[in-house]
């Protein structure tokens, strides 16, 4: 177990977790009780979309976020476990809220002829707490996948290239991905609705998708990889800082590369791709 923390890094520690925090809290009483500013969609006629039943689907992922948290803790330590969730929820956080957010208010137009078909462009409908305007559940799924694949892919391959360990990271949350998200997306539980015309889909859900999770972990790994590196030249402020930078960059080149393949695959797939299995 690691358990030395300097002053520091506990000052790095306390800043990750307020910011979190004061989203989270922000967020949620934006979404719940001032819908009309972000023109949040109705879930009228959605199931199990009361506040105690939304809360308390919320709790299972909550203590599964937790289980992997108390994980890195105990392997890495603190710092390093809440620069891996602070960096999941900044790092998946925004690049979905953007996505959202722009697909919401037709912020593709200048990208596409056809507003409501660029790849991505999507809405949650349930959550009790909430990141932006994506539940905080989303994002810590994120976190503990991702902390899984990543340890997992580590003790599996020690010593081997970082880039094969990220790729294989990328492949196996990818695989979770194929299965979970037609479940989510399915009448019974609409957790999302993809409102994108794309025309290349697997199980009725955008190949962008998928592509966008292994991209995320791959790039995630990558990053966090590069860590220790980063905090021994720049310091623990510098290094911090220098981290989320490049987590900004990485998320910035991966969406204008998901725009501009969502505008080439419209362009020239036609008819539409949907790959099935038993009509799923």
């Amino acid at each position: 177990m690691v358990t030395d923390i300097t002053t520091e890094e506990k000052r790095v520690v306390w800043i990750i977790a307020a910011v979190l925090a004061g989203v989270v809290l922000f967020s949620t009483m934006l979404h719940h009780l001032f819908p009309r500013v972000l023109d949040v969609p109705s879930n009228a006629g959605l199931n199990f979309s009361g506040y105690r039943e939304m809360f308390l689907l919320d709790l299972i992922p909550i203590a599964m976020g937790g289980l992997c948290f108390y994980h890195a803790y105990r392997t890495t330590g603190l710092f390093k476990a809440i620069m891996f969730l602070g960096g999941s929820f900044f790092f998946t956080g925004l690049a979905e809220n953007v996505w959202v957010l722009m697909g919401r208010y037709h912020a593709f137009s200048w990208f596409s002829h056809n507003l409501d078909g660029v790849t991505g462009t999507y809405y949650f409908t349930r959550g009790f707490f909430w990141w932006g305007e994506m539940p905080m559940v989303i994002c810590l799924g994120w976190f503990f996948i991702a902390y899984s694949v990543v340890h997992i892919v580590g003790v599996l391959l020690p010593g081997r290239s970082p880039l094969l360990k990220a790729a294989l990271g990328g492949a196996l949350a990818m695989s979770f991905d194929l299965w979970f998200d037609p479940v989510q997306v399915s009448p019974v539980w609409r957790s999302w609705v993809w409102v994108s015309n794309e025309t290349l889909k697997v199980f009725s859900i955008p190949l962008s998708n998928f592509a966008g999770w292994f991209l995320f972990i791959f790039i995630f790994a990558i990053a966090y990889g590069r860590l220790p590196c980063l905090l021994e030249k720049w310091g623990t402020g510098k290094g911090t800082l220098v981290f989320f930078l490049t987590l900004l960059l990485y998320k910035a080149a991966m969406l204008l590369l998901l725009m501009t393949y969502g505008a080439v695959a419209m362009k020239y797939v036609s008819p539409p791709i949907n790959l099935t299995l038993w009509g799923i």
